[in-house]
Order: structure tokens, then C-alpha cells, then sequence
């Protein structure tokens, strides 16, 4: 049995998780999903877990209700930042009329700090950060007495790492009483702009009565967003049939559009909503500077999975000619359905290289809302059985080794430093309410877990820049055939925009030594938490990954010079 069941452990429902390093995962939800809860504003719902025993503490939670926000990465020296925005600002008829049975968003921001690795160190906790910008007031036409404060905001949206360390926000509901239904011009959070940061919004506030190119061109909510190695930004949801980049601050608009490539036909208009997970694949260090760092985006969840490779974009177009190309799916372990669908599954990179899906129920977006299926039998329909895609061979394979909870809507799941895969959260049923929260924790040890043959990193510096050349020790140096940076994950709504794979160029040296080169940019690897891998060789063609070792990568030095 590969998995580890700790029954009723979790305390709160986990619909939002990230790995701070330190050994320590942060989950938090607010009201936890309860209309009752949000509505008398029982919203202090933060746990951390330790993976090294287990146990289960209480940071305490910002004072404001942080169900279905967003989270991101700021930069950060020796110390993780996690900026949180966004948020409920009510359950659906709740006094608001304008949005109907939306859920109004929230412009509260907070920032949760892990200790720094130098004096004073601190502790685990939430910081005061800068609100996001107001919104256009409605008429009292449109809303009631509409409150200036309930405007601008975001509920449902997603927040992706910049390179400078900034941090950008896309899409989300606003406020009850913003004129605009759904907020789709970007905002970017800034650090640097004061003692709680600034937020500055890309262009003017565009609405329903004011359309403009990011109405024209709005996102979904909880859009898949991927920071790319130029710089731009993939969406790989559909928008208007097509697959887009968003260049930010470029162009008259504070931002420009461009068509990459026509998204696939159906049935992957199941990944046009936030059911479904995006992965980019490893980014590989290649002697060759054309086949470096090539991003390849894996979208699954659906009952048919797909890879968009963008080698050479923006001057050629995606390999393949026709963009999206089809990924054949394994033999799966279900007599009911031979393709089944995993709605609300959650991938996970490994330090292999490989994708750890786990979770999900196998119902279509047609069929989810079916009376004769019954609003009780939701998670019978559960996919108990992980697959694994490997990207090196394009191929998936399923695991028989069923997990021991049904995994719905609100599921979560990280990469622990020992290369396990923590999962937690899902409301039963989809059904909202205290009695329908998952308090269960599951943990997945993968096929090189416990395995005598790993490696460890014994010795890697707190702090890297882009282009450096770091050292690092390791044991069974002279077989290590892949040094590997993975940037810790922050997990919701079926994606984790911050995880990422990076492996990178290494000679070795006397000793137990490695000299680990950097990649040359923040856009390949943007500033944050992340950890470090040393892969020793095997008979899988994959290698046995060490445990991670924590390691903060900041911007560019101001004056371009790295050390050697």
C-alpha cells in the first residue's frame, strides 16, 4: 500500500494549500465553503502541517474570509512570502442583487510569512498587505444603496509569479456593488511600492457599459496562466476558440493579446473551466541554446489529454503545425467507464519529471448538474486511482493502488521535500457546509520512495540568482545525472500556477562537490521558495530523486554580473 491515511487529522477544510519550505504546508478556506460561517464571518480557518511528524498547528488567519482567493509567491531573501487576494465577500443572496447568484469578491490582501533562515528568524504568521484597486460604483438602479467599499476585488481569481518578483492577478467576481460582473482587467502587486506594497491596475477600469480589448479578450475564472521562458504569459484555457499569450505592460492598453494556436475540439471543451488541471512540463537545460528551456503545457482531467509544444515560439509557431496535439491515455483501471473524466483531480509534478494525478469524479460538465444523478452520489463516482504521465515517453500509466478517500471539489495537493504528495481538502458530494468538509489527509510515497538507493543532498546554499554557479554536495556524486530546482507549489481549484521543473546544467567537482549552474532569467525561473534535487541513475530511465533541500531564488543582480 503506497498511500498513508490520516482520518479526520486536517481540523479545517483545505481548499487552499501551499509548501512554505521549512518542512511546513500552509491550508487555509475562510468560512470553509459554510453560508452560515460566512455570513456571521466565522472565517479563521489556517492550519499548518508539518511533513516531517505530522502534527497539525494554528497560525491563526487574516481578518478576512480567504475562501476561493487567490495566492502566489512574492520574492523573498532567505524567508517565504505568500501573497493571498481576493476572497468571499458573501455567499450568493446574501443581500446582493446586482451579481445574482454570484458570489461577490473581495479586495483584501495578506501576506503569510514563514521564519527567516538569519536573525531574528520570527515564526510562522499573516502580515498586512495592500488592498486591490476600487472598482466603477453601480447605480442605485443596479444595486441598492451600492457601497464605494464593495467594489473592485476579486473571487475565483488566479495569481502567477512575475519575474521581478511582483506578483499579477487575473480575473475574479468583484465586489456586490461594482458595476462590472466579472473583473478582467490585470492587476499587479508590487513590494517594493511601500511597507504593505501598492497594487496598480494595467489600464482603466473597463466594464459591461465600457467594453474594451480585456473584455473582448476575458479570461475565465481561476484561469490557467503559465509564466513563460520570453516572458509572456499563457493562458491555456480557451478564449474565443484560441489558445493566448498576454504580454504584460506592452502596448497603448497596459497590455497586448496574441493568438498562439486554435485550442483542440471537443471533447476538450471540458478544460474551459476551473475543473481541470494545466501543468508546464520540465523545463530541461539543453547544450544546444534552441532546445533550451523549451515550455510544453499538459492539460488532463478531460477523458482525453493534450501538449501544446512551444519550441521556438514566438518565431515559429507551436511544434506540430497544428498546436495542441492529442496524448493517448492508458489502459484505465475502471469497469464503469473505459476513458473516465476527472473532474476536480489535481496534478502534481514529481522530481522525476513525472505527473501525479490524483482525485477527481468521473462526471462530464453535462451530467454534473443531472437530477437523476442524485446530489448524494457525486463522490460514488470517484476515480480512486492515481495515473502517472511521463513526459520523457509521452505516455500514462494508471497505478493500481486505489487511495483511500473520494477527492471532489475543493481538493488539494503538494510535493513534500521527501518526494511524497500530500492530498487533503473536497467538500462530499460537491455540497457545501460544515458537514460536507473532507478532513481526511492522504499521503502518496511514489515508486522511488523508501527506496535504499536515493541520494541526499548534504550541503546547498539558502539563496541563488539567476546565471550563478552555486555548489552543492551530494552523495553518489560521481551518479548523479540530473541537478533539478523545483519551485514550490500553491495549490486550489484544481491548478498549482506556482510549481515548476527546472533541470539544470551541473560539472562535477572534487569530492562529494556540483557545481550547479542557474538558468540565465527570472522568466525560466522566477523569484520565490523552491527546492533542490539531485536525480542518481536507474534502470527506469528516470533516476532516483534525492529529498529536497530548500533554496530561495531572488531577481537579477542590478548590475548583471553573477558569480562565477
Amino acid at each position: 500500500m503506497s498511500w498513508t491515511h490520516l482520518s479526520n487529522h486536517a481540523e479545517i477544510l483545505a481548499v487552499h494549500a501551499a509548501y512554505m519550505g521549512f518542512g511546513q504546508i500552509v491550508y487555509f478556506s475562510g468560512d470553509q465553503h459554510d453560508p452560515d460561517n460566512a455570513k456571521d464571518k466565522i472565517i479563521d480557518a489556517t492550519r499548518l502541517f508539518d511533513c516531517s511528524n505530522f502534527t497539525v498547528s494554528n497560525p491563526h488567519s487574516p481578518g478576512f474570509d480567504t475562501f476561493c482567493s487567490g495566492h502566489a509567491f512574492l520574492v523573498a531573501a532567505n524567508q517565504t512570502k505568500l501573497l493571498v487576494g481576493g476572497g468571499t465577500e458573501e455567499f450568493p443572496n446574501q443581500g446582493q442583487v446586482l451579481h445574482h447568484d454570484h458570489f461577490p469578491g473581495l479586495k483584501n490582501c495578506a501576506i503569510f510569512e514563514s521564519p527567516s533562515l538569519v536573525a531574528p528568524y520570527g515564526q510562522f504568521g499573516w502580515s498586512k498587505a495592500a488592498s486591490m484597486n476600487p472598482g466603477p460604483l453601480a447605480t442605485p438602479q443596479q444595486q441598492p444603496k451600492p457601497d464605494p467599499a464593495k467594489t473592485g476585488g476579486r473571487w475565483y481569481p488566479t495569481l502567477m509569479t512575475l519575474a521581478s518578483g511582483d506578483v499579477i492577478a487575473f480575473s475574479g467576481h468583484p465586489g456586490s456593488s461594482d458595476a462590472a460582473h466579472s473583473n478582467n482587467v490585470p492587476e499587479i502587486f508590487s513590494l517594493k511600492a511601500g511597507p504593505i506594497g501598492a497594487w496598480r491596475r494595467l489600464a482603466p477600469y473597463t466594464s459591461e457599459q465600457a467594453p474594451g480589448d480585456y473584455d473582448r479578450n476575458a479570461l475565465p475564472f481561476y484561469p490557467r496562466v503559465h509564466l513563460l521562458p520570453t516572458g509572456d504569459i499563457l493562458c491555456s484555457n480557451r478564449v474565443r476558440e484560441t489558445t493566448w499569450v498576454f504580454k504584460p505592460d506592452v502596448g497603448p492598453n497596459g497590455g497586448t493579446f496574441a493568438a498562439v494556436c486554435k485550442f483542440p475540439t471537443a471533447p476538450t471543451n471540458e478544460y474551459d473551466i476551473y475543473t481541470k488541471p494545466s501543468v508546464m512540463l520540465p523545463l530541461l537545460h539543453d547544450d544546444v541554446a534552441a532546445n533550451a528551456w523549451v515550455p510544453k503545457i499538459l492539460v488532463c482531467g478531460a477523458n482525453t489529454s493534450w501538449v501544446l509544444d512551444l519550441q521556438g515560439w514566438p518565431t515559429n509557431p507551436p511544434k506540430g503545425g497544428g498546436g495542441w496535439q492529442w496524448v493517448p491515455s492508458a489502459e484505465p483501471k475502471n469497469d464503469r467507464n473505459p476513458s473516465p473524466i476527472r473532474r476536480h483531480s489535481v496534478a502534481t509534478l514529481l522530481p522525476t519529471g513525472e505527473v501525479f494525478v490524483t482525485g477527481g469524479i468521473d462526471v462530464s460538465e453535462d451530467t454534473v448538474d443531472d437530477p437523476r444523478l442524485g446530489p448524494t452520489q457525486l463522490d460514488a463516482r470517484a476515480v480512486l486511482d492515481p495515473e502517472i504521465y511521463n513526459p520523457f515517453t509521452r505516455t500514462w500509466e494508471w497505478l493500481k493502488d486505489p487511495a483511500p478517500t473520494p477527492r471532489n471539489y475543493h481538493t488539494v495537493a503538494l510535493l513534500m521535500p521527501d518526494g511524497r504528495v500530500w492530498v487533503a481538502g473536497s467538500d462530499k458530494d460537491a455540497s457545501p457546509g460544515m458537514a460536507a468538509r473532507n478532513l481526511d489527509i492522504d499521503i502518496y510515497s511514489p515508486w522511488y520512495y523508501g527506496n535504499p538507493g536515493r541520494p541526499f543532498v548534504v550541503d546547498a546554499p539558502s539563496l541563488a540568482y539567476p546565471g550563478d554557479e552555486i555548489q552543492i554536495r551530494t552523495t553518489f556524486q560521481d551518479e548523479i545525472t540530473r541537478v533539478v530546482l523545483m519551485r514550490c507549489g500553491s495549490c486550489t481549484h484544481a491548478f498549482n500556477p506556482d510549481q515548476r521543473y527546472l533541470s539544470l546544467y551541473f560539472e562535477r567537482r572534487a569530492g562529494d562537490a556540483l557545481m550547479v549552474r542557474m538558468p540565465p532569467n527570472n522568466n525560466i525561473m522566477p523569484p520565490g521558495p523552491y527546492m533542490i534535487f539531485t536525480i542518481r541513475g536507474n534502470d527506469k530511465n528516470l533516476g532516483l530523486p534525492s529529498y529536497g533541500t530548500d533554496i530561495h531564488v531572488v531577481p537579477e543582480r542590478p548590475n548583471g554580473r553573477h558569480q562565477g
